[in-house]
């Protein structure tokens, strides 16, 4: 059906090939300016269409512009530069050099909008995390990057990974997103954070709230998607890098993007190093030969990462094509303890990790401001425990029996079209289109070692703007569940104002159907017993969120004020409980699970420094707590400086999490009540330029407060996590690291 549809949309796509000419607008530094806005004009003045670059600042005229004039006058008038006006003759190509306007400055975004366009005109509130702040927190994957963002709480396994929770609701109601394609391998619900490097991440876009009518299931308490690296100008951009941990993490990452005529390439590949901590480790480690004793056990186990992709772009006409492939492979080592009486051997696991993700784009442009957009992807995921009997003095290993061992492999069948008009010129603009989701999941721990779960969805969304201090924007999701049938997901997002003052408005139901593991799997180990429930219903959430931003900008100076709040119900909400013999734990439907929260951000800022204060206090509540809310209060400031010379940049990142509770209707109807301490995390780094900004020098501190565990009250103790001793870890201890880049540019 796939090779059918790809032949239909490409004979059609034939029939809109034309002659055109080129415009590349570009910005001071001789870097593309993506999406930029522009209005193109004949002589008379009567006649002006409005369009927008591509994402590597290109614009294709096709030649009808000219019906009236061999010229056209050429306006460009975007977010953070300077208006610039010129001509363009008929027949040439021509280069547009915009002058950065440092006050005027807005980001583009493309995480549940009609295409890409300027953050101050989504409708969503979107945050954005880019590229200098990736380095300026010397993130290596996502779970470094959220560890110390407001609204977002880091959770952490030692053997499942880490997970994470956003307004008050776990990971498996996030959909994480890797440019618009949704990433498989949830374990006890989250996907690993620490599985998703950033060496190839040019940002980080964040929508709190649902977003379930753009991107269907999962997507209830917000969406996260990591845009990737693409090149930005001609020739070709290689960057190395190397980061050293004291705790014992040792990275190498290589990237390269080049962009000859129509064609573009994108590749990286990287190699993550952890030797493994526990508290009491020397705070600077380097591999060395360990003694086979009880000190082989670490609290945060030894893992080695390798990762690399390929993303090939190919430009004919008004056609793009955008074929890709990404490859993972990790491995967990968790080392036991020495065995009584003698202390001669030990039991150790082993968990390899591999995924592989195959896809391709195909981008048509059927008119100036109408995009086909069909994306194709496969996903592999696999997940292998081996566990063995090591004799700790000659270093043997024997494989247990089978019934120790295991493999889990999931695979999901992507499929999403979209015809999108996105015209700044037009009142009304929309977007249209279906996606289907096919999971599979294999394993001899999953019922009849063999279950699959189909997600099929038609969907709409449309922008209405009468005046230019009003937007409104409804959409409507039908899906249709393999397991659960329809449900019907509409949502509704008003703008109000312009730059200065903004309000924003979103009521949006949610829907997240159970995944194969909450159904069918089972989850036996040493640290863990957890049972799936066939029998579990899809969860159904209501939404409704309020934003208000001030924006001032006087003279040499930036002042941004935020408040915003919201409410959320989610019925069915699925939950990991104790069974009623009292021993296993599986999953089960809570009737009704509430959260609501405030939020409030101040930014203030020139242009050598910049400091960001936020505070929010989020509630939950369940009929498990007899509705009673059990509140939170979160505290985030980050803190830049620059010098003058602008090669040298301090940067301070602070958040404090405070204690978290929660209530429990005990047998006797009795409420128990259980909590997490709250804990401080700081980091600072300075960062050095040399060489015309071609190579960077990072160093910096991480958790310098030194939290590792925190005490986990009464009621969190035991339970699905038998080994549990009434702590949560939250980190290793206190680090220092040295973080090098190196670019290598083509000369334009």
């Amino acid at each position: 059906m796939q090779k059918a549809v790809l032949v239909f949309i490409g004979c059609i796509l034939s029939g809109f090939v034309t002659a055109q000419d080129t415009l590349f607008i570009k910005d001071d530094n001789d870097s593309a300016v993506p999406y930029a806005q522009i209005a193109l004009q004949d002589f008379s003045g009567k006649n002006t269409k409005y369009v927008q670059s591509d994402e590597q600042g290109v614009l294709v005229i096709p030649t009808i512009f000219y019906a009236n004039s061999p010229q056209l006058i050429v306006k460009v008038n975007t977010d953070g530069f300077h208006q610039e006006i010129d001509t363009i003759s008929r027949g040439t190509s021509y280069r547009v050099r915009l002058a950065t306007n440092t006050k005027d400055i807005d980001e583009v975004v493309v995480t549940g909008q009609l295409g890409s366009g300027s953050i101050t005109n989504s409708t969503n509130k979107v945050k954005v995390i880019d590229r200098a702040t990736i380095e300026a927190k010397g993130a290596v994957n996502l779970r470094d990057l959220l560890q110390n963002e407001l609204n977002i709480r880091v959770n952490q396994d030692q053997v499942l990974g880490s997970g994470m929770s956003m307004l008050g609701i776990g990971g498996e109601g996030v959909k994480i997103l890797i440019d618009g394609v949704p990433i498989i391998g949830r374990q006890n619900g989250n996907i690993d954070l620490s599985q998703l490097n950033l060496s190839n991440v040019e940002r980080v876009e964040i929508v709190e709230g649902p977003l379930s009518t753009n991107y269907g299931s999962n997507a209830m308490a917000g969406t996260i998607n990591l845009i990737t690296k693409k090149p930005k100008n001609k020739g070709y951009d290689i960057n190395v890098g190397a980061f050293y941990e004291t705790v014992g993490n040792y990275n190498l990452n290589l990237g390269v993007t080049s962009r000859i005529k129509n064609h573009s390439i994108s590749a990286y590949g990287a190699r993550n190093f952890f030797d493994g901590w526990t508290p009491g480790d020397n705070w600077i480690e380097f591999p060395k030969k360990e003694l086979a004793d009880s000190g082989r056990f670490q609290q945060w186990k030894m893992k080695e990462q390798y990762l690399g992709g390929l993303k090939y772009s190919y430009k004919f006409k008004k056609i793009e094509l955008i074929p890709s492939l990404d490859l993972f492979r990790e491995k967990i080592v968790n080392r036991g303890y020495p065995r009584a009486p003698y202390q001669i051997s030990a039991f150790d696991d082993e968990y390899v990790t591999n995924r592989q993700n195959a896809g391709l784009e195909i981008i048509a442009w059927l008119k100036t401001n109408l995009k086909l957009d069909v994306q194709l992807n496969y996903s592999n995921y696999k997940r292998i425990k081996n566990s063995y009997l090591t004799d700790l003095t000659t270093l043997d290993r024997k494989l247990l029996a089978m019934s120790e061992q295991d493999t889990s492999r999931f695979v999901l069948y992507f499929n999403r079209v979209t015809l999108t008009r996105n015209n700044v010129d037009k009142k009304f603009n929309y977007e249209v289109g279906y996606d289907i989701n096919l999971e599979e999941g294999f394993g001899n721990r999953i019922e009849n070692k063999r279950k699959e779960i189909g997600d099929y969805a038609v969907f709409g969304t449309f922008n209405w703007a009468p005046w230019t201090w009003l937007n409104l924007k409804p959409g409507l999701r039908f899906t249709y569940n393999s397991l659960y049938k329809e449900a019907l997901m509409p949502a509704l997002n008003v703008k109000l104002g312009k730059k200065k003052h903004i309000l924003r408005g979103s009521i949006a139901s949610g829907f997240r159907s159970p995944s194969i593991k909450e159904l069918y799997m089972e989850f036996v180990d040493i640290n863990h017993n957890i049972h799936g429930n066939s029998a579990l219903k899809p969860e159904i959430a209501n939404h409704i969120q309020g934003w208000y931003n001030f924006n001032w900008n006087p003279k040499k100076y930036s002042f941004g004020f935020e408040l915003s709040g919201y409410y959320q119900d989610i019925h069915n909400r699925i939950s990991l409980s104790q069974s009623a013999d009292g021993v296993n734990y599986s999953y089960f439907n809570i009737d009704q699970f509430y959260a609501r929260g405030i939020q409030s951000l101040v930014k203030v800022g020139q242009k050598q420094w910049n400091v960001n204060l936020g505070f929010n206090y989020i509630g939950t509540a369940s009929n498990y707590s007899a509705g009673r809310y059990a509140y939170s209060p979160e505290l985030v400031s980050n803190v830049s400086y620059q010098l003058k010379n602008g090669t040298t940049k301090f940067s301070a990142f602070y958040k404090y999490t405070g204690k978290m509770v929660a209530y429990f209707v005990n047998e006797d109807a009795s409420i128990t009540q259980s909590f997490i301490s709250d804990y401080n995390l700081l980091d600072l780094q300075v960062q050095q330029w040399f060489l015309k900004k071609t190579l960077s020098v990072s160093l910096g501190g991480k958790n310098l407060l030194n939290v590792t565990n925190i005490n986990a009250g009464s009621g969190t103790t035991g339970g699905a996590h038998s080994s549990s001793t009434g702590t949560a870890p939250i980190a290793w201890g206190r680090s220092f690291y040295l973080n090098i880049t190196y670019l290598i540019k083509s000369k334009q």
